[in-house]
């Protein structure tokens, strides 16, 4: 049983471990992070009980970070205020009384690590040495080898988190987020356009924004994939639905020794990725 715990709402679902899949319906549920607690671990709760009919063996939560994961407490101060230093593990059991997960084991993952290891474990990572990264607002990362998260030693920025990596004149994230597509159309066509209107136009006008994005990509990313020796690299995020126009020149300036691709399950590679928590695979 997995949740993906979103800014702006919750999703749950059931994981068939042996078919590497969701099974049955997801849930999904509207909740703000500016929520107070009792509204957030009411909604958890819920989706939990549409999904969940039966016996669970473990529940894995994604969440954002920073997170004390071991400890199932947050530290985060730019959303989900409510959450801050609240023993979520306990609290939540609680709530889950009466239900099939009642008394299971409750395990916590920064969600852009589980959309990596998901997609290691049974999407476009194909189990091999995997960096993922989701580009929309932000810049979030993850590494995985073996099957395991790996936050830190070569190869690995602390705690896995490429945003804020040294790059050109900043760090990562001013280059690898939604925000640069838009920059860099202002800059090369005189238009600030969002990945999505630029994907809509003419692909002959479109194409040198792409071209520039998918280089900075490359420049920022290559000398990772290359300490970590990842074989795959992964991109999730709303940007990475105009991956088939930035995809090429990306793909182009990493060269043969690691394969770049979009990811398989979008916005369910973190619920298959929340259910390996228990160290299962």
């Amino acid at each position: 049983m997995t949740l993906d715990i979103g800014g702006s709402h919750v999703t749950a679902a059931l994981i068939d471990r042996r078919a590497r899949r969701v099974t049955g319906d997801i849930a999904r549920l509207d909740v703000p992070h500016t929520a107070p607690l009792p509204d957030l671990l009411a909604a958890w709760t819920h989706v939990i009980r549409q999904v969940t009919h039966s016996p669970v063996t473990h529940l894995g939560l994604a969440v954002p970070g920073p997170f004390d994961t071991a400890g199932g407490t947050s530290h985060m101060t730019h959303k989900f205020a409510a959450l801050r230093g609240v023993p979520l593990r306990d609290v939540l059991r609680g709530h889950l009384r009466g239900t099939p997960a009642e008394g299971v084991p409750i395990h916590f993952g920064n969600d852009a690590d589980l959309f990596t290891l998901g997609e290691w474990w049974a999407g476009a990572g194909a189990q091999r040495d995997t960096i993922g990264v989701t580009l929309g607002t932000g810049l979030g990362s993850g590494f995985v080898r073996a099957g395991q998260i790996i936050t830190r030693g070569a190869g690995v920025p602390p705690g896995g988190e490429l945003w804020s990596t040294p790059y050109r004149d900043g760090v990562a994230e001013t280059h690898a987020s939604g925000a640069a597509v838009t920059r860099l159309a202002r800059q090369i066509l005189g238009t600030p356009l969002s990945a999505r209107d630029l994907a809509a136009l003419d692909p002959t006008r479109a194409a040198p924004v792409w071209q520039a994005f998918g280089a900075d990509l490359a420049g920022l990313l290559m000398p990772w994939a290359a300490a970590f020796g990842a074989q795959r690299l992964v991109l999730g995020g709303n940007v990475r639905r105009a991956f088939p126009h930035f995809g090429p020149a990306l793909q182009g300036a990493l060269g043969g020794g690691v394969h770049a691709a979009q990811s398989r399950h979008f916005e369910q590679a973190a619920l298959l990725g929340a259910a390996l928590l228990d160290g299962g695979a």
